[in-house]
């Protein structure tokens, strides 16, 4: 904080004389937003009018608009990896004595052959009492993937970023609102009103989804909703939206639905059977390994998942995949990948048990391995009692030498010796190696 302020532009000539109310930028700060309000038409003095300007720090040209309250936003676009930059405005104004109210959600700086985000716009409906009320601020949940529209009278317009579709409308205060912030922990925002008051608004996450779906009867946001929240409520519509893929044979587009599904509803077993089932077509790509591909590009797999995905690439000799998909940490490891990996490499196998906290089956690989100084470190620091006679009587069968070794290594550990010396000494007698 001790650097001078740099001069990113000039204002345009629509906020000369304007009272500036906002200034923002967007994540990559590439674009930046300026918001002034100036007094109304003469017709209608109480409207204030709403005056913007846009500019690219790229391009370094600004555009100027109308609007009140403006904000950037993030989306993934379908078929895009890279994220778009959206801005969203929402303007307010009297035009021959008719009032119109928008709210505008627009993709900046389109990235060339990629798919792009198609602009929309809504009205806001102000109710008859608030008709010289405009809007004061914008914020935009990353969370819920909503815009907030406050106004000056308290007012909250929430709609969908991605469709533009309205959600909800209703007055959070009573008092006039002049300062608002966002709440990225919660998905929703804080506003101070003249009183002084700290408003805390965010989304009810147990009642949105059924809001959406019954009061709006709009099924396919409530499902959108609760894909990118993780949110419950659309439980049945998720399914029903499953099948309804699954018996028009769009397995992709099933796989991508199961592997957002909220709260992991369809990650299950019967959703793997499911993909399993599906009859393989000659030089296609089988419904299974679609799935469990569009699984690890979204995240991490359940143990059951990477359980049935590593039987499949073990079955085909493809063991360097394991390999990746281990050191990328998108298989969560079991006792159960433990032993399907040790038919085909220990060394693996050892990683996974010891990542499973599959101890007993840790200290068995060391033992096999010869590597008993590994056994006890590694189980004094999980905090596990192995069954030493047990141990000790295994490696006497195979590597004689090592049982001695062993013994040694026991007869020094700290707190003594965790085995009775007339047992190990009972042991090596019974094969005539006392010398030792």
């Amino acid at each position: 904080g001790d650097s001078e302020p740099i001069k990113m532009f000039d204002r345009t000539a629509n906020l000369a004389n304007n009272q500036i109310i906002n200034y923002r930028c967007d994540p990559a700060e590439k674009w930046l937003v300026l918001i002034g309000i100036a007094p109304g038409a003469p017709e209608r003095p109480q409207l204030v009018k709403g005056n913007m300007q846009l500019f690219s720090v790229d391009q370094q040209r600004s555009q100027a608009l109308e609007a009140h309250a403006a904000s950037f936003a993030t989306f993934k676009v379908p078929g895009n990896e890279n994220p778009s930059t959206l801005i969203c405005f929402a303007s307010k104004a009297s035009n021959a004595g008719t009032l119109t109210s928008k709210l505008h959600i627009i993709e900046l700086g389109a990235q060339p052959g990629k798919p792009g985000f198609s602009k929309k716009q809504a009205d806001l409906f102000f109710p008859p009492d608030f008709q010289d009320d405009f809007p004061v601020a914008m914020q935009i949940s990353q969370k819920y993937g909503l815009v907030y529209v406050i106004t000056k009278l308290g007012l909250l317009f929430v709609y969908d970023l991605e469709t533009a579709a309205a959600v909800y409308r209703n007055r959070i205060s009573p008092d006039p609102i002049f300062l608002t912030a966002e709440s990225s922990t919660t998905g929703g925002f804080y506003a101070i009103n003249r009183r002084g008051q700290v408003l805390h608004a965010t989304v009810n996450d147990a009642t949105v989804v059924p809001f959406v779906s019954g009061q709006l009867n709009n099924l396919e946001l409530a499902v959108n909703l609760a894909k990118r929240a993780n949110l419950p409520g659309a439980e049945n519509l998720v399914v029903q939206r499953f099948q309804e893929l699954f018996a028009q044979t769009k397995y992709k587009e099933a796989a991508e639905l199961a592997a957002e599904s909220p709260q992991g509803l369809l990650r299950t077993p019967e959703t793997v059977a499911k993909f399993q089932s599906v009859p393989v077509q000659a030089g296609q790509t089988p419904p299974l390994l679609q799935y469990f591909g569009t699984l690890l590009t979204r995240g991490k797999l359940n143990a059951y998942e990477s359980l049935e995905l590593s039987r499949l690439v073990v079955n085909q000799n493809k063991k360097n995949l394991l390999e990746n998909w281990l050191a990328e940490d998108k298989l969560e490891c079991s006792e159960e990948l433990g032993d399907l990996v040790k038919t085909v490499d220990n060394d693996l196998a050892l990683k996974i048990y010891i990542k499973a906290r599959a101890t007993p089956k840790v200290v068995a690989a060391f033992a096999e391995r010869r590597e008993f100084d590994k056994i006890l470190i590694y189980s004094k620091q999980v905090g596990y009692t192995p069954d030493y006679l047990f141990l000790l009587q295994t490696i006497l069968r195979t590597d004689p030498q090592g049982a001695v070794n062993f013994a040694l290594m026991m007869s020094q550990m700290e707190g003594g010796c965790p085995l009775d010396y007339n047992t190990i000494t009972d042991l090596f007698l019974q094969r005539n190696m006392i010398r030792e």
